[in-house]
């Protein structure tokens, strides 16, 4: 029994690093998507209570969310990454590698947007014209438009290698 549970011990750990950087990207869109999204009920909610122009609710929703979002990822993309950037002895950025992995992210990070943005404006709008209320409209339309772009984003960094070729 001790052989198999060391066996299943080793794999996930193994599993775990092989795919580290997956799950730290994951981790971090999925703490900065959070805040975006709690930042965008609250807007959500203020710009019901003043406005009743749906495309003006959403636009301040899904603006607030992003900007957020953008803020907070880039912070959390930094701090788990930046040994990935920086020489080891001197401590000095490495530009080359460090606009290797911008570029990078860039793409991803942009087609993520814009599926994310995207599927939300028109799924706030059409919720509440549906007669939802903005915190549903905005609850509903951000979990929808997460699935769909972290399964894009995720696609997108395994097919343009963003941590590295295969080999490494």
């Amino acid at each position: 029994m001790k052989w198999r549970v060391d066996k299943i011990n080793r794999f996930l750990k193994d599993t775990y690093l092989k795919y580290y950087n997956t799950f730290s990207l994951n981790k971090n869109l999925l703490i900065s998507g959070i805040s975006g999204f709690l930042l965008s009920l609250v807007v959500a909610h203020i710009s019901a209570e003043y406005s009743i122009d749906f495309v003006l609710n959403s636009a301040l929703t899904v603006i607030t969310g992003f900007l957020a979002y953008k803020t907070i990822f880039a912070i959390l993309f930094h701090l788990d990454n930046k040994q990935r950037y920086t020489k080891r002895l001197t401590g000095k950025l490495n530009f080359q590698k460090f606009q290797q992995i911008l570029i990078k992210m860039l793409f991803a990070s942009s087609i993520f947007d814009i599926v994310n943005n995207i599927t939300r404006f028109i799924l706030i709008i059409q919720l509440l014209q549906m007669e939802y209320s903005p915190v549903e409209s905005t609850t509903i339309s951000s979990i929808i438009a997460s699935i769909l772009s972290y399964a894009v984003i995720n696609i997108i960094i395994r097919y343009i290698h963003v941590f590295g070729s295969k080999k490494q």
